[in-house]
């Protein structure tokens, strides 16, 4: 195998298991209250700590690179995140889990930040372009993956979801570390101020939130100036991106409608199993309409995003498309699957062109760094919506159990009106991020039209 292609390989392979890792869960959900006898609340913290994990190691992770090198950051992050993989299959309890898919969650995190600038390393400029789209595409066939692989793991046992990792794990990082070379180092000291108070601000918040508990809100609530003042002095977004309308209004945007990318999937898979009584495989199978549509939409996203002047509008299309199916569902729960298909051709609508345009706000000095922040707040989006379940099945369901007894049993618990009002809820906070697409459309249009008179006026005093 030729060498570059023995890498983008290996890249390739860590950017699948990140991606399976990050749908597969859902599925283990009831299987895992029922083994540790653990409620909604602490479940969803089992989904909530991967993502805050994955999201607060983008921020030092460019620093760490140069300092020890895109290989041994690499190795590093698939080390950690096969290790975790491990423990938590063999899990005592779900405390133990929580916390490990939050250790999984920094090396898939590490894996993320690394992977690229590897494959860029390792191919030539005219083959680069390539090389990033099937090792993005390995990305969307994951999410398409988990939901279906999950169904059937967990049939037979919900640890065979993480033990999964450990063989492919151990082979990739061997392969890594004999394929990939060692790069160039400095000794640039890494800032860990803003990581450290990102965790320490948002751990308490959405811990919180998916417990309904006032003290961690509390603790959060008194690290929040803290917080605050670290970002003022070392802020985890540049100035010049956020004073770049494009990158500002879009990632907004972008903020808004991850509301309902993920929430959809999560919620979905808890009601088939608890509320309608559905295997894991079947859940599955319902389900994997929605990440089907997104791998088609995918590239026909980008080609409209390539054609077309203006495609913000494809945003808003894709906005509408996604986020009006999750509200007719919310509603009525039913036709599900169909518009779970509809849903999901809008999504890739919309993240196609709005991740181009935020990438490229600011030309490619700052690809890295707006890239990095635009996944920090769409996974913060992820998380509190994510997060703030318990509190719609509290609230809008009538259950005769606690909260936190919720698939503690196999018994099947009525969750179909929580799980509406959370779906429509959901729908509408993404479906406001048209209001900042259409600021930005109207912003675009000034401009093109300020620049339309500018050049007649020219012309018109060169004909004079």
């Amino acid at each position: 195998m030729d060498h570059r292609y023995g890498i983008l390989t290996v890249t390739t392979l860590s950017t699948l298991m990140a991606a399976i890792d990050s749908t597969i869960v859902y599925l283990a959900l009831p299987a895992m209250g029922q083994t540790f006898h653990s409620g909604i609340s602490y479940l969803t913290l089992v989904v909530a700590a991967y993502i805050i994990s994955t999201t607060v190691m983008l921020v030092p992770a460019i620093e760490i690179t140069k300092r020890i090198g895109n290989r041994n950051f690499y190795i590093i992050g698939f080390s950690i995140f096969t290790v975790s993989s491990l423990i938590i299959a063999v899990s005592l309890n779900i405390a133990m889990v929580i916390i490990f898919r939050f250790v999984e969650g920094i090396g898939a995190g590490i894996m993320t930040s690394s992977d690229i600038p590897i494959i860029l390393g390792a191919f030539r400029k005219g083959e680069r372009g390539k090389a990033i789209g099937l090792n993005s595409i390995a990305w969307s066939i994951g999410t398409l993956i988990g939901p279906v692989l999950g169904g059937f793991l967990v049939a037979i046992n919900w640890r065979y979801i993480f033990l999964i990792n450990v063989p492919i794990g151990i082979g990739t990082i061997l392969a890594g570390y004999k394929i990939i070379k060692k790069d160039k180092v400095n000794k640039l000291p890494i800032k860990y101020k803003s990581t450290i108070s990102m965790a320490l601000f948002l751990i308490p918040l959405i811990m919180g939130i998916a417990l309904i508990n006032e003290y961690y809100l509390l603790i959060a609530l008194i690290i929040l100036p803290v917080f605050i003042y670290v970002q003022i002095k070392q802020p985890v977004i540049d100035r010049k991106l956020l004073g770049n309308i494009r990158f500002s209004l879009i990632t907004l945007a972008s903020f808004l409608e991850s509301f309902v990318f993920f929430s959809v999937l999560f919620a979905l898979s808890l009601y088939f199993q608890s509320d309608l009584g559905l295997s894991s495989i079947d859940t599955g199978l319902i389900i994997f309409t929605y990440p089907v549509a997104s791998i088609v939409s995918s590239p026909i996203g980008g080609i409209l995003y390539d054609r077309y002047r203006h495609p913000e509008t494809i945003m808003a299309i894709g906005t509408i498309l996604e986020c009006v199916p999750v509200l007719i569902i919310g509603i009525y729960l039913k036709y599900i699957p169909e518009l779970l298909l509809i849903a999901g051709f809008g999504g890739s609508f919309f993240w196609s062109p709005s991740t181009t345009m935020i990438t490229d706000a600011l030309g490619e000095k700052f690809r890295v760094q707006a890239n990095n922040a635009m996944f920090i707040l769409r996974n913060i989006g992820i998380i509190t919506a994510i997060s703030i379940l318990p509190l719609f099945i509290l609230h809008f369901s009538r259950i005769n159990v606690s909260i936190g007894e919720i698939f503690v049993s196999k018994a099947r618990i009525d969750i179909s009106a929580g799980i509406g009002a959370y779906l429509v809820f959901t729908a509408i906070i993404s479906l406001s991020s048209l209001i900042f697409i259409f600021v930005y459309h109207r912003r675009a249009r000034s401009s093109n039209t300020m620049d339309t008179a500018g050049v007649v006026d020219l012309q018109h005093r060169t004909i004079k």
